[in-house]
């Protein structure tokens, strides 16, 4: 296996707030709202979030600091919640982390951020899926001539006018992950992705976890002078089998090998294609982020399933046990996990090698 690959680490976060509309009544459909930033030119509309600092414990932490950063009013004592992963990101000296929060705001006054700003970003706002959807879709949308006229008054002058007479979405982003959010809203709140996890938590079994390793304060104090943590990543995929006709399980770790040549979804889809035929069930059943105590290096662990019918057809070296045969105490766990069903599951498609538009 080759040597890990520096990667630079980002976290972003999908806010939500639940309110009702005013001219819905008690017993319609929630309308929900999301956080909008407003980011200095030449940005545009997009996701509180950026890169992941060695003063960060965890991605979750990160998120929770830029949201705080880039959406909030000074001095705002009030913490977002991540309670999701939506998707795990990663391709060749990148990752990205992509949370669901929850944020409670007082509708008289709002905690967020109002214009001019500061240097990170000008304002945020509530919005619901409609208005998203008014938004120009990243600047080439907007007329030249407008952006060379009102370049006259300055940069900040022209962010703050175009926020209004042509606002525009940095990414897809947005549109991407609020369009999940809308969907789940529909499926009476069964939230995409991961539920985030603390370490340590006995009742969960499934879910995404972050922790870091404790580590030497003098080593932390010079590490957080450098500002943005880029992390030697190990990036392991630990794959459970489950033969339905034969309640066999089989167990596969592999690391990926080369990450320039090799993504850990490509990692995870060559491992299940050993065991998945038409009408195998695959999934995701949990994530393992964990930084080292030296603080530049961190493993990343996914943990595809898939349920099959049979275990004729697949490679002679695979090795079944019975779930009694199990001996890690986490696999048997996720081996009771997958009998029972109905478990915190997650679509395969959270984890992606691109950074890809789906709404």
């Amino acid at each position: 296996m080759m040597p890990p690959l520096p990667s630079n680490a980002f976290s972003l976060a999908a806010i939500v707030r639940s309110s009702k509309s005013q001219n819905q009544s008690q017993h319609q459909e929630k309308e929900q709202q999301y956080v909008l930033v407003h980011e200095r030119f030449p940005r545009g509309w997009w996701l509180p979030g950026g890169g992941i600092e060695h003063k960060d414990s965890t991605p979750v932490d990160a998120a929770v600091r830029e949201t705080i950063e880039e959406a909030a009013l000074p001095h705002c004592k009030n913490l977002p919640v991540m309670t999701h992963l939506l998707s795990l990101e990663q391709s060749p000296g990148r990752i990205r982390f992509i949370f669901r929060g929850e944020w409670c705001d007082d509708v008289e006054q709002s905690i967020l951020k109002c214009p001019p700003g500061d240097d990170d970003s000008i304002e945020a706002k509530w919005v619901t899926w409609d208005e998203v959807n008014n938004f120009k879709r990243r600047r080439k949308h907007i007329p030249r001539e407008q952006w060379l006229d009102d370049s006259r008054d300055g940069p900040h002058q022209l962010s703050s006018r175009t926020s209004v007479n042509h606002p525009w979405l940095r990414g897809h982003e947005p549109l991407t992950f609020f369009g999940m959010l809308e969907q789940s809203l529909k499926q009476n709140n069964n939230f995409p992705g991961l539920k985030v996890c603390q370490v340590g938590e006995e009742d969960e079994v499934g879910g995404a976890f972050f922790s870091r390793q404790s580590i030497d304060n003098e080593v932390l104090k010079t590490l957080t002078i450098q500002g943005r943590a880029v992390y030697l990543i190990h990036l392991k995929c630990h794959l459970i089998a489950y033969d339905s006709e034969n309640k066999q399980f089989a167990l596969v770790t592999k690391y990926v090998g080369n990450q320039n040549e090799e993504t850990l979804r490509q990692l995870a889809d060559e491992m299940l294609s050993q065991f998945t035929s038409l009408g195998s069930e695959t999934g995701l059943l949990r994530v393992e982020y964990v930084a080292h105590e030296n603080g530049r290096e961190a493993t990343l662990t996914v943990f595809p399933y898939a349920i099959t019918s049979s275990n004729h057809e697949f490679q002679n070296d695979v090795k079944w046990f019975s779930k009694d045969e199990l001996v890690d105490s986490l696999d048997q766990q996720l081996a009771a996990q997958l009998l029972a069903g109905g478990g915190n599951f997650a679509d395969l498609n959270i984890l992606r090698d691109t950074e890809r538009e789906m709404y």
